[in-house]
């Protein structure tokens, strides 16, 4: 991250240490193929005595929240060249609610497809990952939407195998992560190859994004499929090596869930982000990661289908 003002450094430094995760004023290079953030300037937020008093007592007793994420998605989430701290838009986003709310969001890596089985299982407060809202998930999880996102491909340098729509990663190895948009698209245009006379996609499911990637690099697949927002920054940062073959589609929102029980913490998150929102502290988020074409107003609940 780049220059930012010497008081959100100091604000934030606790935080950033404790949690594990890069407060928004830290800094670190740019332009790293993935190792560091961009350059920004993002605004202090003060505690809201009010919205922290929405939290659950025992949240409040711990004084933090712990956060499950795939931290494997650049820009939402990534290590940084320690390979510990957390970097990326999700992290700076939960130190930023985590000075509205007083509490530390200590981020612990997890495989993406094991999440909502965590916060099931009480071993995470809720995720913050660059989960798409889906209707499917509503049974287990309330999300608090904070972003939008559509779904492309990626391909090495000069689209040798010339994908320029949806049905023809048809008969293509395609890369995804497992449970994540990438996953459900290729299901889903696999139910269509038949019909236009096209052999299914064989579909090379990985634990994380960064081995999906990595499988494209290394030629085991032809494309990897997952959301806009992480591809066109894999793309901005190797800019000789892949670029983005399709047009976002399928839109949905992204969204932080917190299981269904937990209302009191998803009203707390979800008056936070507002906060974060009406402060302008949210939009200087989004310019920093370079995500504007992603914002997703209001902070609503429960808004994919």
């Amino acid at each position: 991250m780049k220059s930012r003002s010497l008081a959100f450094v100091g604000t934030l430094a606790a935080l950033a240490l404790a949690s594990g995760c890069a407060a928004p004023a830290e800094t670190a290079p740019a332009g790293s193929g993935g190792s560091g953030a961009p350059s920004a300037q993002v605004t202090a937020v003060a505690k809201d005595d009010a919205i922290a008093a929405m939290l659950p007592a025992d949240i409040k007793s711990a004084g933090k929240v712990r956060v499950a994420s795939g931290v494997s998605f650049p820009p939402m989430e990534f290590f940084g060249p320690d390979n510990k701290t957390v970097l990326g838009f999700d992290a700076d986003l939960g130190a930023a609610l985590g000075q509205v709310l007083g509490v530390t969001f200590e981020f612990q890596n997890t495989n993406f497809d094991g999440i909502i089985g965590g916060l099931d299982a009480g071993r995470y407060d809720l995720g913050l990952t660059s989960m798409n809202d889906k209707k499917s998930r509503h049974d287990r999880v309330d999300f608090i939407d904070y972003l939008n996102s559509g779904t492309t491909a990626m391909v090495k340098k000069g689209n040798p195998k010339g994908v320029k729509e949806r049905l023809d990663l048809c008969g293509l190895n395609v890369a995804v992560e497992k449970s994540t948009a990438g996953d459900f698209t290729i299901d889903a245009v696999n139910k269509e190859c038949p019909g236009a006379g096209k052999p299914a996609a064989t579909k090379l499911p990985f634990p994380d994004q960064a081995s999906a990637v990595q499988a494209l690099q290394s030629g085991r697949a032809d494309a990897v499929v997952t959301l806009d927002l992480s591809l066109a920054y894999d793309v901005k940062q190797n800019p000789n090596a892949f670029e983005l073959a399709l047009k976002p589609f399928d839109a949905m929102p992204v969204g932080i869930p917190v299981p269904k029980k937990s209302t009191e913490l998803r009203d707390a998150v979800q008056a936070a982000l507002k906060k974060l929102q009406e402060t302008g502290v949210y939009d200087q988020l989004l310019a920093k990661w370079s995500l504007q074409d992603q914002a997703l107003p209001g902070a609503p609940l429960n808004q994919g289908k």
